[in-house]
């Protein structure tokens, strides 16, 4: 259900009924701050992680050795890279201009790294059961954050005489321009006109593997203890980062960009607090009738996000029109809102369809 919210989201960001207007939590934050839009993405990492102990020991339970493990996280990865890819150059296939990160992209290299370490730091017992080793997996996270904001704190980015946090100057900023390219950046964000950075390049993948391996690590506590203690460990442990993130601002500023280490935290603390919500909220009958849609997304994420760009040329020609049509009834914000809320219905109905015929879209 987390998932299907997380993908849901990220959908009605992708859809609107117009560009220019939009609420404010479903507008991405230029630079520093957050919305309630920037915590998608990690979000999404973090359910990933969270799915890892299971999965691994699922293929392990069957017979799966380590380097089976690992061939099947790293092909899975590529998978994922080589999808996103295809859809930034879906309809037009312009490779001159084609931006090379994307989503998908930065969750196939956080995936395929993330997980490929915690194949190769867990034991696998004789009797065939995989252990994982949660403190080497919480130490190593940690050295993520530290690193990252050391980097960016202490040594400034080549050509530039001072550290900097900035969409210019800082390191993520300076090795996306040296190795990518601003042609192949995302083109809709330029600072004072000019293209330079893309919101998911290299070295901000980095940071972005901590909320995979925090997911990593709550998947692990959520698989040894009840429920309820679960959900309290989640919601107090999730406050616990969102406070400490937002204490460290002077240091290391929340920005979603470059993927700060206070983002890391922050983002990382606000899925472990909605997950641990919705612990007990899932477990009420009727609410689980209500939330019946997340759940119909969180099966089958990667086949809704497909199809969301396969769309997109079609909902880009009604775009205009159909926001035009809806302002007559409702103020532009809520039109652009009802807009996309129709294009997730109209998902949803093809989901439904998969779900009862058990068509699930899996690497």
């Amino acid at each position: 259900m987390f998932r299907g919210l997380t993908i849901m989201l990220m959908l009605l960001n992708l859809s609107p009924g117009s560009w220019e207007f939009n609420y404010s939590w479903l507008t991405h934050v230029k630079w520093e701050g957050w919305a309630l839009i920037d915590m998608v993405a990690p979000a999404f990492l973090f359910c990933i992680g969270a799915a890892l102990p299971l999965s691994f020991a699922r293929r392990v339970a069957k017979g799966a050795t380590r380097n089976e493990l690992l061939r099947h996280v790293l092909w899975r990865g590529l998978l994922l890279v080589l999808i996103g890819f295809f859809l930034n150059l879906y309809p037009k296939f312009d490779f001159a201009t084609v931006r090379i990160p994307g989503v998908l992209q930065r969750i196939g290299l956080c995936y395929a790294i993330s997980g490929a370490f915690v194949v190769l730091t867990a034991r696998i017992s004789p009797g065939g059961h995989l252990k994982l080793r949660p403190g080497l997996i919480a130490g190593s996270a940690l050295f993520i954050l530290l690193s990252y904001w050391a980097l960016l704190y202490f040594v400034p980015a080549p050509g530039y005489a001072t550290p900097s946090f900035g969409p210019v100057d800082s390191w993520p900023s300076v090795v996306d321009r040296a190795v990518i390219g601003v042609e192949h950046f995302f083109q809709h964000w330029p600072v004072d006109g000019k293209v330079v950075f893309d919101p998911e390049g290299i070295l901000s993948t980095w940071p972005a593997c901590f909320n995979i391996l925090l997911g990593v690590l709550t998947g692990l506590v959520y698989a040894q203890a009840q429920q309820s203690r679960a959900a309290i460990i989640a919601v107090a442990s999730g406050a616990a980062m969102i406070v400490v993130a937002l204490l460290a601002q002077d240091l290391c500023p929340i920005i979603k960009n470059i993927w700060t280490s206070s983002f890391a935290m922050f983002s990382g603390g606000f899925a472990l607090l909605l997950l641990g919500l919705l612990m007990p909220v899932t477990r009420l009958g009727g609410l689980r009738q209500v939330l019946y849609p997340t759940r119909i997304f969180g099966e089958n994420p990667l086949l809704a996000y497909i199809l969301t760009f396969l769309f997109a040329p079609l909902v880009d020609k009604i775009r205009n029109p159909g926001q035009a049509w809806l302002t007559q009834f409702f103020e532009p914000r809520l039109a652009s809102l009802i807009f996309g809320i129709t294009f997730l219905l109209l998902l949803l109905a093809i989901l439904i369809f998969c779900h009862h015929r058990r068509w699930i879209l899996k690497l």
